[in-house]
């Protein structure tokens, strides 16, 4: 058996002339709540809808790689941090009440009562903060 290492990253930059990093390549995600795939996948698409017109000119500029980051970047950030809270929440379940993260509870608790915030969590999972679709 193998333990892996897991890690939770993202470049500070995904572009530079000729080259465009998505997915893993730009973005480690935690395995936490799978969503990995689907955030290189929103990656690909976002990419696909930027540079498909000027990748047919032969106009790529940095500036559509750059406006693929911009768009996407954000979205990676918050996941991240969901991510962070979920883990944070799920490894204080045992912890004293003094090192538990406070955050992280709340969140789980106000998604018990309202059925609102409890339907939203599988949409963020599956199509993230803000759906991309194929242009």
């Amino acid at each position: 058996m193998k333990l892996l290492t897991v890690q939770s990253n993202r470049l500070r930059r995904w572009y530079r002339p000729g080259l465009l990093c998505i997915g893993d390549a730009a973005h480690a995600m935690s395995p936490v709540a799978g969503v990995g795939i689907n955030y290189a996948i929103q990656d690909a698409v976002e990419a696909a809808n930027r540079l498909a017109g000027p990748l047919r000119k032969g106009e790529v500029k940095t500036a559509h790689l750059a406006g693929v980051q911009r768009k996407r970047a954000w979205q990676v950030r918050a996941m991240q941090f969901v991510q962070v809270q979920a883990l944070k929440g799920a490894l204080s379940l045992g912890a004293p009440r003094a090192q538990r993260s406070r955050l992280a509870p709340l969140v789980l608790r106000a998604m018990e009562g309202m059925p609102l915030l409890r339907a939203l969590a599988p949409r963020l999972v599956g199509l993230g903060f803000r759906r991309v679709r194929v242009r």
